[in-house]
C-alpha cells in the first residue's frame, strides 16, 4: 500500500457529532438512502436525526412486497447514500418499524461508526452518435420510452429526459432497464438516480438525470469498459476530443 492510499481506518468516522452532521446533511438534501440486507434492498430517506436521543428515522415509501419487514427480521441492514462524489455507508442498528399517520418509519439507534468514501471519478465519454446508446424505460404511461445517453462511464451515466417526461424518481433504484449500446449490444441494468438538472443550452426544457449503476455484473462491466475505450478512441479520431 502506498503512503497516499487510504486505509479503512482513514475512512472511518466515529465522532458522534461528525456522524450526526453527515446524517443531517443527507436529511436536508433529501438524499436517497439505499437499505440492503441478505434478502433484498429498499430505497428510503432520512426523516429524523436526534443524536441526544440516540435516534435515526428513515421514511419508507411504497413497499408492497414487505421488504422492510424482511430487512428488520434479518437484523443486518446496510445503508448507503451519496453527497455529491462522497459515498457514505453505515449499519442500521436496533432497527424497528413504526407505523403512523404519516406512513411507516424505520427507526434505529445512531450508528456508532460511518464510512466515508471519495468516489473515484470514472472517465466519462460523450457518445459520438445521437441514436445510441440509449436506455429503455419500462412501465408507466411512457413504457418503452428510449432515453438518450448524454455521457457514460463504468460507474454511471446521464440521461436526457424531455420536459414533459417523468423519469425514474431520484433516490429510488430503477430495476429492469435495458441499456442499448448499439443496434446489437443490450445490457440488463439497474440505475440509482442521484440528481436532475436542466440541460445547458436546451430551449425545450429537457432535463439531465444523473445515475449510477447498481450491482453491475462482471460481463456488463466488461462490455461497458470496452464501449468507453472504443468511444474515447473514436472521438479522438474524429477530433471531437483533444
Amino acid at each position: 500500500m502506498s503512503a497516499t492510499e487510504a486505509t479503512p481506518e482513514d475512512l472511518r468516522v466515529t465522532s458522534t457529532a461528525e456522524i450526526a452532521a453527515y446524517l443531517q446533511q443527507l436529511q436536508r438534501e433529501g438524499a436517497g438512502v439505499l437499505l440492503s440486507g441478505p434478502q433484498g434492498s429498499l430505497s428510503s430517506r432520512i426523516c429524523a436525526v436526534d443524536a441526544e436521543a440516540d435516534l435515526i428515522g428513515l421514511e419508507i415509501g411504497a413497499d408492497p412486497e414487505g421488504i422492510s419487514q424482511t430487512l428488520v427480521a434479518g437484523a443486518e441492514i446496510t445503508a448507503v447514500a451519496y453527497l455529491g462524489t462522497i459515498k457514505l455507508q453505515f449499519e442500521l442498528e436496533a432497527p424497528v418499524l413504526v407505523s403512523g399517520e404519516q406512513g411507516t418509519v424505520l427507526r434505529g439507534t445512531m450508528p456508532s461508526r460511518l464510512y466515508r468514501f471519495q468516489r473515484r471519478q470514472s472517465y466519462r465519454v460523450q457518445p459520438a452518435g445521437s441514436a445510441y446508446p440509449r436506455v429503455i424505460l419500462p412501465g408507466g404511461a411512457h413504457a418503452g420510452h428510449a432515453a438518450r445517453v448524454l455521457d457514460i462511464s463504468i460507474g454511471g451515466l446521464a440521461l436526457a429526459l424531455p420536459a414533459d417526461f417523468a423519469g425514474p424518481p431520484v433516490g429510488q433504484v430503477a430495476h429492469g432497464l435495458v441499456l442499448e449500446l448499439d443496434r446489437i449490444s443490450a445490457l440488463r441494468i439497474a440505475l440509482l438516480p442521484h440528481h436532475v438538472s436542466p440541460i445547458s443550452g436546451d430551449a425545450s426544457g429537457a432535463q439531465q438525470l444523473g445515475c449510477s449503476f447498481v450491482e453491475l455484473d462482471a460481463n456488463a462491466a466488461r462490455s461497458l469498459q470496452v464501449y468507453v475505450d472504443q468511444t474515447q478512441k473514436r472521438r479522438r479520431l474524429l477530433k471531437l476530443d483533444p
